[in-house]
């Protein structure tokens, strides 16, 4: 059998204490070592193109201490170096402009024109010659293409800290044609403007029936609002089918754990009044009367294991016999309990009671024992319950000591 641990226990919060203190102390030492022993005001440069280092520090000057924070930039690129991460920047520019069009010469499409290159280094600003046709962005306005197409300048000022270079060149836009879906929904879409534009004094528009010898039928999307109340009812309807059988399963649960509880006193009182020489009848009228002055008095004080002997009770009264009462105790209760305590009794009713007294003993002191044992139960339930909280404050201080300390390698 595996061991149970509970987080609770004061072994438990002894070596997460432990534990946390341990890791504490050897940050500590780390971090102390990392800032007063082994910095000597000297910080190593990120590369051209990581960026600056961001870091607080402690200055003393006279008899003050002040926290400073301090700025360490990147290294800076030769002139060399800065040409030749130009001329990458324009290589790559040339391969990359294109997007998804073939050619300079047959632009249609979006091109990708990006603000940085060389791996973020050197930075682009672009100039176009229309802007009306293709933004700074790279995106290509169809509605403004002419159908002859246009011839476009683009201009590129590259730069990297104070160096500058110039780079341009030309594209031909073309619009979309006929032959894609693309073209056709740009060219109806065209239609459309027009025909707006044209009869905007008209009470009405009026789609085209044709654009460019393709004929087209007009229809309004479908609204499934109806579709989506149907799946919504239906959702609902299936919610409550299985809220409802849910909410029963757990009355139900609660109602079995309920008569659970009473089981021990109702066998003890059994085993004791019979034991002081009443019989079945009278102990059970004994009972029932108890009961009925209790909830009498507190309404609260209703239970469902003493409800069932009260039926039972009853039953006895309106003729029914004793053991017929009894086995109808055992069947209809739910609990196999009372179902052993219906065979115990009728059983020993039918060959006498002789027995009766022996055995209404050991189901009290077995009835106690699961008493006990559901108490244990329920308390390694709780236990358990806590796991996942304690397990997530655990979680947390390990983050809070870790991560500054990862940090802190890493700068």
């Amino acid at each position: 059998m595996h061991k149970k641990h509970d987080l609770t226990s004061k072994k438990q919060i002894i070596e997460i204490l432990v534990v946390a203190i341990i890791f504490g102390i050897g940050l500590l030492i780390y971090d102390y070592q990392a800032t007063k022993i082994n910095f000597d005001g000297t910080f190593e440069r990120n590369d051209a193109g990581h960026g600056n280092i961001q870091d607080t520090v402690q200055v003393q000057f006279d008899d003050e201490v002040r926290d400073m924070d301090i700025s360490v930039s990147e290294k800076l690129l030769t002139e060399e170096a800065v040409n030749e991460a130009f001329d990458a920047a324009i290589e790559e520019i040339d391969n990359t402009f294109l997007g998804e069009n073939k050619s300079a010469n047959d632009v249609r499409y979006n091109l990708n024109l990006k603000e940085k290159y060389y791996d973020g280094l050197i930075n682009a600003q672009w100039q176009i010659s229309d802007f009306s046709i293709i933004s700074t962005e790279g995106i290509v306005n169809q509605d403004n293409v002419p159908e002859e197409g246009s011839v476009i300048s683009l201009n590129t000022i590259l730069s990297y800290e104070d160096y500058k270079h110039s780079y341009g060149f030309s594209v031909v836009v073309n619009p979309i044609g006929m032959d894609t879906s693309e073209g056709k929904l740009i060219n109806i879409n065209k239609a459309i403007k027009a025909v707006d534009e044209n009869t905007r004094d008209s009470e009405k528009l009026v789609l085209p029936k044709e654009v460019e010898n393709l004929p087209l039928k007009w229809t309004k999307k479908m609204d499934f609002r109806g579709l989506q109340m149907i799946l919504l009812g239906v959702a609902t309807c299936a919610a409550l089918v299985i809220g409802k059988k849910q909410d029963e399963k757990k009355a139900k649960l609660t109602l079995i754990n309920e008569k659970e509880r009473d089981y021990p006193m109702i066998v003890s009182e059994l085993s004791i009044l019979m034991g002081a020489g009443m019989s079945f009848r009278k102990a059970l009228e004994r009972i029932v009367a108890r009961y009925q002055q209790k909830v009498k008095k507190d309404e609260s004080a209703k239970s469902a294991g003493y409800e069932d002997i009260l039926r039972t009770h009853r039953k006895m009264q309106e003729g029914t016999g004793e053991l017929a009462a009894i086995e109808e105790l055992g069947r209809d209760s739910g609990c196999k309990e009372y179902r052993k305590l219906a065979t115990l009794l009728s059983q020993n009713l039918r060959k006498g009671s002789r027995d009766l007294i022996d055995c209404l003993e050991k189901e009290e002191l077995y009835a106690f024992e699961l008493k006990k044992q559901r108490a244990i139960r329920a308390g390694e339930e709780a236990s358990t319950k806590l796991l996942i909280p304690m397990g997530g404050m655990l979680f947390i201080i390990i983050v809070i000591l870790i991560v500054p300390a990862m940090l802190q390698m890493k700068g």
